[in-house]
């Protein structure tokens, strides 16, 4: 033949159901200014990976558990939150390091705070505090001794004035 060809597709690799349900409220405490959010996530699915098994296996990675808690400020001027996140462990991968092993990515939580002053309708100011507490993020894998990657996120701010004309 003149030419040759690679053709590839994707397909549907195997069934699974993922089930999950979602909760959330948010309310405010009368004309205080105080508020509060919260939700929690719960997913599962009919998939279970093989610690065990040294074969390639279907999975679906990324799953897992989450809740946040913000409390919330706003009034004469002022705006204030402080969140909470959390993200239970949860499969990151199938084939960490190029093999069949599986990659798990420890659970994580952090702590996130904003503030903000209106000076003036046209002059606003900002700081923001990322992960205050300095968590880290850690993958592991058959073993939560075997230890494949670690992150020192430490904590990031940012501070901004806004002026609008």
């Amino acid at each position: 033949p003149e030419i040759m060809w690679d053709q590839s597709q994707p397909i549907n690799n195997e069934d699974a159901s993922i089930d999950g349900l979602e909760l959330s409220v948010q309310h405010w405490f009368g004309d205080s200014g105080f508020g509060m959010q919260a939700n929690y996530t719960m997913v599962d699915s009919d998939l279970e990976f093989d610690d065990t098994s040294t074969d390639s296996q279907f999975a679906l990675i990324g799953l897992s558990d989450t809740a946040n808690l913000v409390g919330i400020y706003e009034n004469y001027g002022f705006q204030a939150r402080i969140a909470f996140n959390w993200r239970d462990e949860f499969l990151s991968n199938t084939a960490e390091g190029g093999n069949n092993a599986p990659g798990y990515t420890d659970a994580y939580s952090q702590i996130d705070l904003s503030l903000g002053y209106d000076l003036t309708d046209n002059v606003s100011f900002t700081f923001e505090g990322l992960n205050i507490t300095g968590e880290d993020y850690r993958v592991h894998g058959r073993s939560d001794r075997q230890m494949f990657n670690f992150e020192d996120l430490g904590a990031r701010y940012a501070a901004g004035v806004r002026v609008v004309f």
